[in-house]
């Protein structure tokens, strides 16, 4: 039987250590810049949109965007005119996002600010009270941001904007939820408060998953939705009511290369999870037996 009353205790332990102070290398440090909550919540779809690769280099991008906007980024998609903004994308890609995507991505956010004023009025449209999670509400709102491209989706746009119904764990849709659902405390934001935090499902990424599956809360080999679900339902048993809450202290455990995709003894004997992760017990019983 899983103790979820250790687990709570080591995670929160966890997430005292990687608290504010990991802020700066973070991409919610971008929309922490704003205090308007249009501003923020539209600096944060893009920070978290570009969210994937190099920290550094995903970073850069972000920072051209913004400067597009002229420090006031809501008014500036409120505003796009697309033959006056076109030019200014040449030269702004990132990996599988072509200036192009990046550009009908900004027409997108345009289209949806004209027809709904912001995007959490969308989101809120697009959310039900009875639906057991976030997925069916991510779902709609993916479609009605879909609706608003012209022609085909690219695969850089697909990439871009991901759907729950392609299999898909929708990573930094995810994250994006997260920022702007759960309460404020200093690094997420807690504007959209229709949403109740514990439909939220956890962002999956390369970090978080080894590391879940480290402690046992899955066995699956992939990263999709289902084992983000799963992943999910034993967060809920942890926290009701937050189950994503400690993903940001997660993150950054193996974003910071405490918890290297390789184990070093020396990492894992100092780490809070020591005593719950079946990577940490199986090599630390392996320090005790060589020193009996």
């Amino acid at each position: 039987m899983r103790n979820t009353d250790n687990m709570a205790l080591r995670l929160r332990d966890l997430k005292a250590q990687y608290g504010q102070a990991r802020l700066a290398h973070d991409p919610v440090s971008f929309p922490h810049r704003y205090r308007d909550p249009q501003d923020i919540e539209v600096v944060a779809w893009l920070a978290a949109t570009l969210a994937y690769g190099n920290v550094v280099v995903f970073s850069a991008v972000i920072e051209k965007w913004l400067a597009l906007t002229g420090g006031a980024p809501y008014r500036y998609f409120l505003n796009f005119q697309p033959n006056r903004e076109r030019p200014d994308y040449a030269g702004l890609y990132h990996r599988f996002a072509t200036a192009t995507d990046l550009f009908a991505f900004g027409l997108m956010i345009h289209r949806i600010l004209q027809t709904s004023g912001s995007l959490g009025r969308l989101f809120a449209e697009s959310f039900d009270d009875g639906d057991d999670d976030i997925r069916p509400a991510l779902t709609r709102f993916v479609d009605a941001a879909r609706a608003k491209f012209d022609g085909q989706m690219t695969p850089g746009l697909r990439h871009l904007l991901p759907s729950p119904q392609d299999g898909s764990a929708c990573k930094r849709l995810n994250l994006y939820l997260r920022w702007m659902v759960r309460p404020a405390d200093g690094i997420d934001f807690g504007l959209w408060t229709r949403i109740p935090p514990n439909r939220l499902v956890v962002p999956l990424d390369v970090h978080t998953f080894r590391i879940y599956r480290y402690l046992g809360f899955t066995r699956r080999k992939s990263a999709n939705w289902k084992t983000a679900q799963e992943i999910t339902q034993i967060l809920l048993q942890i926290d009701a009511e937050d189950p994503v809450g400690y993903d940001f202290a997660l993150c950054h455990l193996g974003m910071s290369g405490d918890c290297p995709p390789i184990g070093q003894r020396n990492r894992c004997h100092v780490c809070p999870l020591l005593d719950i992760c079946r990577r940490g017990c199986r090599m630390t019983r392996d320090i005790v037996r060589a020193n009996i």
